[in-house]
């Protein structure tokens, strides 16, 4: 499998899932950053071994990833943070990257490359102490502008839509979409989306 030899040629914590979130593959970096053997990893769906989550404690991984669904609708999916169940129950962060393989039609797998977070112990008391904040609470409240484009992010469209819908400018749609990372206290658009739902926001 041409994904595999790939996916053991990084020294990075990696794994691969198919369309249905389970594992398919599994490297040796991986088994060590989250201490399960390919035995125990392999054939699991990805949510229920490592149980990630966003940066407040919610979950992140479900069986409706919306990482797998944009990689396979063929959306481009920025990097993001999580924090995985390791086999020692305790939470380690990784920043991931997510790219989607093509090993013949019908047989393509979703791989996420798993940097260690290097800053996860600061992250670890400062998200205790964010836990149940709120984006007013934090660099201003989010308004209804911002909400838009929030909305329109959640409904797939890219910048230049978005200028258009809206009639503003790209830089201001830039500008706008920064204000929310930076009042949502996340690192990109998924986040944004996928912690404005959990708000209510959209």
């Amino acid at each position: 499998m041409r994904a595999q030899k790939i996916i053991f040629s990084t020294g990075e914590p990696a794994y691969a899932v198919d369309r249905h979130g389970r594992i398919v593959v599994w490297n040796p970096a991986a088994e060590q950053a989250f201490g399960y053997p390919d035995s125990k990893a392999l054939g699991q769906h990805c949510w229920e071994l490592l149980k990630g989550q966003d940066a407040y404690g919610n979950q992140y991984c479900c069986e409706g990833c919306p990482l797998r669904d944009m990689a396979f609708h063929k959306k481009s999916v920025n990097r993001c943070k999580i924090r995985f169940k390791t086999a020692s129950h305790e939470h380690k962060g990784f920043t991931v990257s997510t790219l989607v393989l093509f090993d013949g039609p019908g047989k393509e797998i979703l791989v996420h490359l798993c940097r260690p977070d290097t800053d996860a112990a600061d992250h670890t008391g400062r998200d205790q102490d964010i836990v149940h904040a709120t984006p007013n609470h934090r660099n201003g409240a989010i308004t209804q502008r911002e909400t838009e484009v929030l909305e329109l992010l959640a409904k797939g469209k890219g910048t230049s839509e978005i200028s258009s819908l809206l009639c503003i400018s790209v830089p201001t749609v830039r500008n706008h979409i920064q204000h929310l990372l930076n009042k949502l206290n996340v690192h990109s658009r998924l986040e944004a989306i996928m912690l404005g739902r959990r708000l209510g926001l959209i």
